[in-house]
């Protein structure tokens, strides 16, 4: 069993449109898009839960909460995307081609830009 760790003090650090569940958990969920029953998701044992609605901003708070609570190893993303923005295929994309300029490589959305957080969180 992993050791687990405490997440950065106040966390989650950054507010967003979603629910926090145990802090301790390994699993985390994102819907991009949709609303699923966010409260009951983190009742059966999520570390959080919520939309995600644009590729950049609403990106860049999925990452800086999921960076500050080592705790979390895995992110479900479900739901239907935001028409336009595709913050999931961005999230693909992200893990598979990472950053280059700021922009999220092989992203589709309209605006998929990591502005705010710098290489060594991404």
């Amino acid at each position: 069993m992993a050791d687990k760790k405490s997440p950065a003090s106040g966390w989650p650090l950054v507010k967003g449109d979603f629910h926090s569940g145990d802090a301790n958990s390994c699993v985390a969920v994102v819907t991009f898009g949709s609303h699923l029953d966010e409260e009951g998701i983190c009742g059966a044992g999520a570390a959080m839960c919520g939309s995600c609605k644009t590729e950049n901003l609403g990106l860049e708070k999925v990452i800086a909460n999921y960076i500050a609570n080592p705790n979390i190893r895995f992110m479900l993303g479900c739901g239907t995307e935001v028409k336009g923005h595709l913050a999931g295929q961005t999230m693909m994309a992200l893990h598979k081609g990472g950053i280059k300029e700021g922009r999220v490589v092989g992203a589709e959305g309209a605006i998929p830009f990591i502005e705010n957080l710098n290489d060594a969180a991404i």
